[in-house]
């Protein structure tokens, strides 16, 4: 499995486990999250606190959904994690990916992306796949060489 593959699997499953907590799906989510991380059985432990203290987290919050932007970064590092040391597992992953996301609320089946670029930034996003962009810089739009000042040196 390559990286790229591992991290978007990892992100599709982290979005969807945490958008579980705080709904009538997190029990089946929970269980099925700890079952997947049971092949490292001194990590099932770990990950079934975690996620009653995450889960515990968007319950108490002020704002759920902001509470859940902040945990799912920490969640697709677990599964990164994970499914580097266990590939084999991608599709056990997929099968709870799509479990939770049939069992979820209307609402949270779907997700919102906000970008923005300032500054004359290029900017690229994906939602759920795979982006691939090349960049060549053409002769053309480079200034011409002792043309290009740098104000450290100045």
């Amino acid at each position: 499995m390559t990286q790229p593959r591992i991290e978007a699997m990892a992100m599709t499953g982290a979005t969807t486990i945490v958008a579980a907590m705080a709904t009538d799906t997190w029990s089946a989510a929970r269980k099925g999250a700890a079952k997947l991380f049971c092949r490292g059985l001194h990590r099932q432990a770990h990950i079934e606190v975690q996620l009653d203290a995450n889960a515990a987290l968007v319950v108490q919050a002020r704002d759920a959904d902001r509470a859940r932007g902040a945990l799912t970064g920490l969640w697709q590092l677990e599964l990164e994690g994970f499914l580097t040391r266990h590939p084999d597992a991608a599709e056990e992953l997929g099968t709870l990916i799509a479990q939770i996301q049939a069992g979820l609320p209307e609402a949270q089946q779907q997700w919102v992306q906000h970008n923005t670029a300032r500054d004359h930034s290029l900017l690229n996003a994906v939602q759920h796949g795979t982006q691939h962009n090349y960049y060549i810089d053409s002769p053309d739009s480079r200034p011409p060489i002792g043309l290009v000042s740098d104000e450290r040196d100045s």
